[in-house]
């Protein structure tokens, strides 16, 4: 299994969805094109059935199909409807066959926010420095406001790579409008920085050094 696919499995999936992909889906699925084997409902109704739930029905199945297909998991043909039963019937697998590289794990799943979500450290330094933000430290409290923010908005379903980017324009758009409070700050081009404390001098303050910093001139 490579690193895609367990991404992919981190989202916010039932138990079932991760059984029925793990143990029946992908062992048996065809290494080179991603096709599974036939889909059985009454061997995955046996495999998924348990002391909470039975899957004695092909919508019930097709549920938890739906769950993989939502996170990127499962495709199925155009032509395939959920509301029948697939029976007899193969699904795709289009991560299996994906090449294990960071690019792909970046670019591979597309999946809604959920609660446990961070942005890929080096790709959001990466993506700072592009869009030129000059203070690149934020706290798990901002990562919150973030997450929070679209989980509002399950509808809205990305790549790790664009959940990222998102997270750094978001961060390039509070440095701009200053909306964070803080005891000090610097004007650097359109974004406020923090800066350290400092003795400021007056125009009155000023004259009078330059008065008597000046050298004694006699005509």
């Amino acid at each position: 299994m490579n690193q895609a696919e367990l991404h992919a499995l981190q989202q916010p999936i039932s138990h079932y969805a991760r059984v029925l992909y793990c143990v029946y889906l992908q062992p048996h699925a065809n290494v080179l094109s991603g096709a599974s084997e036939p889909i059985k409902n009454k061997a995955i109704g046996k495999l998924l059935g348990d002391q909470y739930n039975t899957f004695t029905q092909g919508r019930q199945i097709n549920s938890v199909i739906q769950e993989l297909i939502d996170v990127g998991l499962v495709n199925i043909n155009a032509k395939t409807d959920l509301s029948r039963s697939i029976q007899d019937q193969r699904v795709a697998l289009p991560l299996m066959v994906l090449k294990d590289d960071a690019y792909q794990i970046l670019h591979g799943a597309i999946a809604p926010m959920h609660g446990q979500w961070l942005p890929d450290e080096t790709l959001y330094q990466e993506l700072s420095s592009l869009v030129g933000l000059i203070d690149k430290s934020y706290t798990l409290e901002d990562v919150g406001e973030f997450v929070a923010y679209w989980l509002g908005r399950p509808q809205n379903r990305f790549t790790l790579f664009q959940w990222t980017q998102k997270f750094v324009l978001q961060r390039k758009q509070f440095a701009q409008r200053g909306n964070r409070q803080q005891t000090a700050q610097t004007v650097i081009g359109s974004q406020q920085v923090k800066t350290t404390a400092g003795i400021v001098a007056d125009d009155k303050t000023r004259a009078l050094v330059e008065k008597y910093n000046k050298p004694n001139n006699e005509d």
